[in-house]
């Protein structure tokens, strides 16, 4: 690369000289001479566009002095060379202050130094300009980073910052002293730690925990040497965002370990009630089929012996038992429908539920001779299954009509009432009522209190108005006193 070198000297001959000798030991520089002010004016006119300028001090038109102003006015970095043979000390010296690079005698053994020094000079240069450019990138990454940098004395004065710190902090970056802050107490408090350079600390930081615009921040010390004296350098990071992130997740996880747990239970819970039902439906089960074995060893005994007065009846128990075994297998199939089907909620008028329920009840003889009374409010809404509840409701009505005493009229009132967010229905009965201990175990899979003959049924409607309501997030519950009567309940959201 071929270096521009401007000579401006108003003596040919020393031009000469000096060309001669920078030739000689710079084969690769390119030199431009200017003897007059017209000459260096057209320079000034085109730029300066020169690698490094060697100017005599006293010149007829101007002085070196007068020249290094000019060129410093325009770029600061360009190395100026005084060679001169007129000059004095103290004119050297003021020349080095406005930024002079080197100075060179002007005299036969000093011409040898000027190559040198037209070399250190341009050395001189690049390293400069190495300097301002990692300087510049320095500076530019501490303005655009998303932490907060900062120096500040021992005695906690803050010294200098960088644009996240007072986008963090607030303050005038113009007057740092008056910034005020919890933080800069706090690390304040934390210098006394860093009693030698290149000491670090760390500070983690909650400021106004206790309002939701609370900040934690995580701040980062370093002692260091600075021109000769001590100061502390420090790093901040809004560490809020993260801090939130992470509680955010120790909830969840809490939240999860919570659902894990209670998953847990439930179907330890469930597979209780599995093994419960299991043993419930083998009893209940085998129980009419060893009857109808019991029918068919006398039918085959009575062959026998030719008896056939007694064919006729254990027909028509064989036929009874069959029909209770085919209504025992649809309720547990419904039970079994209610466990896994998935139920759409829907926000309903409770009137019509109550009614639909009714309805399905108009066919009972018991039901026809029984006197129902309804008090449900006409605006009453509640969130449920449709078709779940009008079963849930139905199998309590119709138990309540069923279960009176034989010489007692069935009088059934049917009341609901809002209780804050659910809604209460009550199904009250005059009819048998029931036990204390037996109120505990009334819902469960064929679960019956009285036998076949006073009470036909299949022990399993309570147990479907149970699992029905469960489904439903709601609750069911009864209060009965013998002789007296029951009053089942449920209990569902409101709307």
């Amino acid at each position: 690369m071929t270096l521009n070198l401007l000579l401006l000297d108003d003596n040919p001959d020393d031009r000469a000289l000096a060309r001669r000798e920078l030739e000689r030991h710079l084969p690769d520089c390119s030199i431009g001479e200017v003897g007059d002010r017209i000459g260096w004016e057209r320079e000034l006119q085109a730029g300066l566009r020169v690698d490094l300028i060697i100017t005599d001090f006293q010149m007829r038109w101007i002085t070196g002095l007068d020249i290094l102003k000019q060129v410093k006015a325009i770029d600061p970095q360009m190395p100026v060379i005084m060679f001169t043979a007129t000059g004095t000390q103290e004119i050297a010296v003021e020349a080095m202050k406005l930024g002079l690079d080197d100075y060179v005698i002007k005299s036969p053994r000093h011409y040898a130094r000027l190559p040198v020094a037209v070399r250190t000079c341009l050395d001189r240069k690049e390293i400069r300009a190495r300097a301002i450019r990692s300087e510049t990138r320095l500076a530019a990454l501490l303005e655009n980073i998303q932490l907060g940098v900062f120096r500040m004395s021992l005695d906690g004065r803050l010294e200098e910052a960088n644009r996240a710190f007072w986008n963090m902090l607030g303050g005038d970056p113009g007057a740092p002293d008056s910034l005020r802050h919890p933080l800069l107490d706090q690390v304040a408090r934390c210098l006394a730690q860093l009693q030698a350079p290149s000491e670090t600390a760390e500070l983690q930081a909650e400021v106004n925990a206790s309002d939701e615009a609370g900040r934690f921040y995580v701040v980062k010390l370093v002692r260091v040497k600075v021109n000769g004296h001590d100061a502390i350098d420090g790093i901040v990071e809004d560490a809020t965002s993260l801090r939130r992130a992470g509680a955010e997740i120790h909830r969840l996880n809490a939240e999860l370990e919570q659902r894990i747990v209670e998953r847990t239970r439930q179907l330890q819970e469930a597979n209780e009630a599995l093994e419960t039902f299991g043993v419930s439906v083998s009893h209940d089960l085998r129980e009419p089929l060893r009857t109808i074995q019991g029918y068919a060893a006398a039918l085959r005994q009575d062959l026998s012996a030719r008896d056939f007065s007694n064919f006729e009846q254990y027909v028509d128990r064989i036929n009874a038992i069959a029909r209770r075994i085919d209504l025992m297998v649809s309720d547990l199939l419904e039970f079994a429908r209610l466990s896994r089907a998935e139920l759409n909620i829907d926000t309903l008028p409770l009137r019509d539920i109550v009614q639909d329920a009714r309805a399905t009840l108009q066919g009972e003889p018991a039901y026809q001779a029984a006197d129902i009374q309804v008090d449900v409010p006409e605006q009453m809404m509640v969130r449920a299954h449709r078709a779940v509840l009008v079963q849930a409701l139905a199998n309590l009505l119709g138990n309540a009509v069923k279960f009176v005493r034989p010489d007692s009229h069935a009088a059934v009132q049917i009341v609901a009432r809002a209780r804050g967010r659910t809604v209460r229905i009550e199904v009250q009965d005059n009819g048998i009522g029931m036990a204390d201990e037996a109120r505990a175990r009334v819902f469960n899979v064929f679960e019956r209190l009285h036998g076949e003959e006073e009470y036909p049924g299949t022990g399993i409607g309570l147990a479907i108005v149970k699992k029905g309501v469960e489904r439903m997030s709601g609750s069911v519950g009864v209060e009965a006193a013998p002789g007296v009567g029951s009053n089942f309940w449920i209990e569902l959201p409101g709307a």
